[in-house]
């Protein structure tokens, strides 16, 4: 079936797909509550339950009862659901009690994504959602639909277009796809520690779900077995090449989850992006909804030759990092290629660079590290002299953290657009057209005052940026730069 006949003004049922993924959100949303009733009743064994087969269906069933209940309004809604386009604008309906109606101007439509599990693959459908300016979470989600459907419907709101012409195809270039090897590079260049960290989290969590579900304090009996273990040099290494083989191997899934056979294609209006190894994603990322851009890279990527590139989109749900689009570049002539359409040139290669005053690399040691580690250490100390080491290797840390950041933060700018570079342990560039901007603060304090400096924050509608510690005078020259973009762009 053709995509651009579909017509959209006659209202679209969801797939029958799509019921399975409802009932599958229903379970999903009680399993804990179920799980605990039913983990308790087997554990325990002095239920009548025990006793009595049929009061075990009986509960069984009382308990489906009760869960359907609850979601009566999301499984009717099923059969109630309705997408389609009346003119210029995108209506949902849905609800049997109390009924919604969701209408979206169609020009105020942000993103488009489509998501397609292998369920969705098996049986030709897509998920959807659409994103607003209006909003920073998800406006309308789709569970399923007509996977043919579904592309129509992207290429309709993405470009704006109410009535599909066939003439009026967009030549797609393909400019990138990650490669296995891709994948390696990335996997080594990940944050190892933060991934030992989500380990350690998930494991303490499942830990706390043993305890809760059949009562044995797991963490009591893992400590008499360390307490009992005799450790040796070689068992220390052991237990270490384990733990860093593990962590290896969690990177990379999530790098290939994140980035398998990932690929972008460049339009007249945007990128076209494609990836997911589990669930297909695909996201067209139009240009005028761009915000700012910004692209990191750690000493590991540096080496490398990898930035990690990040384009901030108008009304984007900061919290939902799954959604957010973000890029691994392995060629600087792609990176360039990819803000170009942003930004054809960057400040930093033709204008000289400022930097933060020096007060910004130790006031916050001094007035907020030092006293609380000084707090801290001195409840150590009447606690166990021997740990008071502990505190003191934090207040250097965080010292020569803040350090490190006043000397890595720099900025450029010129009439159009300002670039800033920042960061401790890596760096992270932004890239932000003044046009782009919502509004301005200007913020000082009496120390700021004395000093004759000023904090600006420049706010967008996808992301706050802030400029501290410059002195007054170009603080109110960047505000001044910024309306007069806005005012005649």
């Amino acid at each position: 079936m053709s995509t651009n006949k579909l017509d959209w003004s006659i209202p679209q049922r969801l797939s029958p797909v799509a019921l399975i993924f409802i009932l599958g959100k229903t379970i999903k949303d009680s399993w804990p509550l179920v799980l605990i009733v039913v983990g308790r009743i087997i554990i325990n064994g002095q239920n009548e339950t025990s006793k009595n087969p049929s009061a075990g269906i009986l509960f069984g069933l009382g308990i489906t009862l009760l869960i359907l209940v609850i979601h009566f309004n999301q499984l009717i809604n099923f059969f109630i659901f309705r997408i389609y386009i009346n003119g210029t604008e995108l209506l949902v309906t849905g609800g049997l009690l109390s009924k919604t109606k969701t209408i979206v101007p169609i020009n105020r439509v942000q993103s488009v994504h489509l998501i397609e599990n292998y369920l969705h693959k098996l049986t030709n459908t897509c998920a959807i959602k659409i994103e607003t300016a209006g909003t920073d979470a998800t406006e309308i989600e789709v569970a399923a639909i007509n996977k043919e459907k579904a592309i129509s419907l992207q290429q309709l709101l993405q470009n704006a277009v109410i009535e599909a012409n066939p003439n009026n195809d967009i030549e797609q270039l393909q400019i990138m796809g990650i490669r296995f090897r891709d994948l390696i590079k990335l996997a080594i260049s990940e944050n190892h520690i933060r991934t030992f960290l989500i380990l350690l989290a998930f494991a303490y969590s499942r830990l706390e779900d043993v305890k809760q579900l059949f009562g044995y304090d797991a963490s009591n009996i893992i400590d008499k077995q360390v307490d009992q273990a005799a450790f040796s040099v070689s068992n220390i290494l052991t237990l270490f090449t384990v733990g860093l083989f593990i962590t290896l191997l969690v990177s990379f899934i999530r790098v290939l989850l994140r980035y398998h056979e990932m690929n972008i294609k460049s339009n007249a209006k945007g990128f076209q992006m494609e990836w997911g190894f589990l669930q297909t994603q695909q996201k067209m990322l139009i240009q005028n909804k761009v915000q700012l851009i910004s692209w990191n890279f750690n000493f590991v990527r540096k080496v490398l030759g990898i930035s990690i590139l990040r384009f901030f989109m108008m009304g984007e749900n900061l919290t939902q990092t799954k959604q957010h689009i973000q890029l691994p570049v392995m060629d600087p002539h792609l990176l360039y290629q990819l803000i170009s359409p942003y930004q054809a040139v960057l400040p930093s290669s033709n204008t000289q660079s400022y930097s933060t005053h020096i007060s910004y690399g130790w006031r916050n040691t001094l007035l907020f590290v030092l006293p609380i580690i000084l707090v801290i250490s001195t409840a150590i100390y009447f606690w166990n002299p021997l740990y008071i080491l502990f505190p003191l290797l934090l207040l250097i840390y965080l010292a020569i953290s803040n350090w490190v950041k006043y000397q890595k933060f720099k900025y450029w700018f010129n009439e159009t657009t300002i670039q800033i570079q920042k960061g401790i342990w890596g760096v992270e560039n932004i890239l932000l057209n003044f046009n782009k901007i919502q509004h301005v603060m200007v913020k000082t304090s009496p120390f700021l005052r004395r000093k004759k400096l000023a904090t600006v924050e420049l706010h967008t509608a996808g992301e706050t940026i802030v400029i501290p510690y410059i002195s007054i005078e170009q603080a109110q020259y960047l505000v001044d730069l910024s309306l007069v973009n806005v005012e005649f762009h």
